[in-house]
């Protein structure tokens, strides 16, 4: 089972997570992500621990104890397909789309945006 470590401590690196896993079952592969520009750690990693009933206890165990200095969260990796990991994004197939733009176009600057508009289209300015 592929089992989800965060809030890792930039010290720690593969081998202290293998370490710490090694009592609960067998670890096949452990790894620490970086970013691939600084190679800076990113505070999380996976480990894949087999048998599974082991990694359920290591999960449990595990969850919330300190690992060089930083109490780790530790659960069950779930893998998401890409329409699930956009689940609560807002799809804009039927509505209308908010731009960009709108944000500036409130209050005075509305006035403006709205007289700037009607010059470009040749109909008669108004006055302010």
């Amino acid at each position: 089972m592929n089992v989800f470590v965060g809030n890792l401590a930039e010290s720690v690196t593969p081998e202290d997570l293998r370490k710490a896993f090694a009592g609960y079952g067998t670890v096949v592969n452990t790894i620490v992500m970086k970013d691939t520009i600084t190679g800076q750690p990113l505070g999380r990693g996976h480990v894949y621990l087999v048998p599974e009933e082991a990694a359920r206890e290591a999960i449990a165990a595990l969850h919330d104890v300190p690992l060089k200095g930083q109490s780790v969260a530790v659960r069950e990796c779930v893998y998401r397909t890409k329409q699930d990991r956009r689940a609560g994004r807002p799809l804009w197939n039927d509505a209308e789309r908010r731009c960009g733009n709108d944000r500036r176009r409130n209050g005075v600057h509305a006035e403006a945006h709205a007289l700037k508009l009607a010059s470009r289209q040749g109909a008669p300015r108004q006055s302010l």
